[in-house]
């Protein structure tokens, strides 16, 4: 007698919903590790910071791969690369200066954060640190250095403008973990009426400069002629006292004797005074 399988089937055989559930797990878990992955990358330039529950850990993570919990730790990217700030147009700053005149300023403001204090930052500022730091630091720094000059300096002193502005603002950044890199002014504007009248007082400047160069060299030509004219006239005198009765007879002689011993031979030489005798050499006329 045969017994039918079918009719009576084995006991451990595997039912065909359970055949299902591997897949079930591992499709679940691929979309676990999609949603909410168990590590993060971190990418150059960047530090994370990791929140734990809400809370902060003050401990940055580099760059590159980092494990965390999913669902109870996330990780916070904050680029520590240098970034520009514009303080223009409708940000530029107004400040009032020493003499009473409102002075319109636009710069740019290079700046990066320190990469050991990133978790500080982001705890006492969170993301938006540029317009509750940045801003405010540059605008009080601009309004007391330009307090501190009149407009005409605040017009030409714009080196001495960007250096103070350095030093007080490098100061105050990096109490709040705030590298500054540089302060770039991008323009000064002043009321119309006051740049014309301090360009007419600059030109009335370089002509008076002008002019006291001229004078300056008039005098120096003067002085030169002068000591010209002395040297010429102690030169008069030195030849004078030399210029005796003996030596002009001398002179005389040796005059007489390369005029006969010249190419012209018709020379008349007629004495200064009465103690020498007229000398004439009429040439030789050849027949």
């Amino acid at each position: 007698m045969q017994i039918d399988p079918d009719k009576y089937p084995k006991s451990d055989k595997i039912p065909n919903f359970l055949k299902t559930v591997p897949v079930v797990v591992i499709v679940i878990l691929i979309l676990f590790f999609i949603i909410a992955p168990p590590f993060v990358v971190i990418p150059s330039g960047y530090v994370g910071v990791k929140m734990t529950l809400g809370k902060a850990d003050m401990d940055e993570l580099p760059p590159g791969l980092n494990f965390i919990i999913p669902a109870v730790q996330r990780v916070i990217k904050m680029s520590v690369r240098t970034h520009s700030y514009d303080l223009r147009g409708a940000n530029s700053i107004n400040s009032l200066s020493k003499d009473g005149l409102t002075i319109n300023t636009e710069l740019t403001v290079l700046y990066k954060i320190k990469p050991d204090k990133a978790a500080e930052i982001y705890v006492e500022y969170g993301l938006d640190y540029e317009s509750k730091i940045i801003k405010p630091v540059i605008r009080s720094a601009v309004r007391d250095v330009i307090a501190t000059l009149d407009s005409s300096q605040v017009y030409q002193e714009r080196e001495l403008i960007q250096k103070k502005l350095m030093e007080t603002v490098s100061k105050e950044l990096e109490k709040r973990y705030i590298l500054l890199d540089e302060i770039l002014i991008r323009d000064i504007k002043l009321p119309k009426r006051v740049v014309e009248a301090i360009e007419q007082k600059r030109r009335a400047y370089e002509e008076m400069q002008k002019m006291k160069f001229v004078v300056e060299r008039e005098k120096l030509e003067a002085e030169r002629k002068r000591v010209e004219a002395k040297g010429i006239a102690d030169a008069n005198k030195i030849i004078a006292g030399s210029l005796t009765k003996e030596y002009l007879q001398w002179k005389f002689i040796e005059n007489i004797k390369a005029y006969a011993q010249g190419d012209n031979n018709t020379v008349i030489l007629i004495p200064y005074d009465q103690q020498m005798t007229p000398i004439i050499n009429i040439p030789n006329i050849k027949k």
